[in-house]
């Protein structure tokens, strides 16, 4: 029972105690003034006056200004280089893939040249026999249909 009480104690300071929490007003810094000054109004010169403030303000800002563009050219220039050799590396790997390539098919060429001149070489010449015979077979030819011509009568 202790337990349960002191449970629901808790649990109500903390969700209602972070409800009166004080604070401070935070101190904002001091703001830059810019005064535009007419002629006739006092002052050494006709144009713009600006307090330290602001005036630290110009300068700081012109010098974090080059700064930002210094470093966005070197960004952007690291961008670049970045892309470029990633072009020139994809077309390395292509140029070696392709000559991987050609030299692969080359060799089977190779290969299946030096099959086929190997089973060239091997084959007898048989022409001179085809020749032959078919001077033989024309010239029995001849002979049977002049025998026949001669035998119709």
């Amino acid at each position: 029972m202790w337990n349960k009480t002191v449970a629901s104690i808790l649990c109500l300071c903390i969700i209602f105690l972070p409800t009166f929490v004080l604070a401070d007003v935070p101190l904002l810094p001091p703001q830059g003034k810019i005064t535009g000054i007419n002629y006739g109004q006092k002052a050494p010169y006709t144009g713009v006056l600006l307090n330290t403030i602001a005036a630290a303000k110009l300068l700081t800002n012109k010098d974090y200004s080059e700064k930002q563009w210094e470093l966005r050219l070197k960004y952007e220039l690291a961008k670049q280089a970045a892309n470029l050799n990633l072009v020139i590396e994809t077309q390395k790997a292509s140029h070696l893939s392709l000559q991987e390539r050609h030299s692969v098919i080359m060799g089977f060429k190779d290969t299946e040249i030096e099959r086929l001149s190997g089973i060239a070489a091997n084959q007898s010449d048989y022409s001179h026999w085809w020749a032959s015979g078919g001077v033989v077979v024309g010239i029995l030819l001849t002979i049977g249909v002049v025998y026949a011509v001669n035998n119709v009568d």
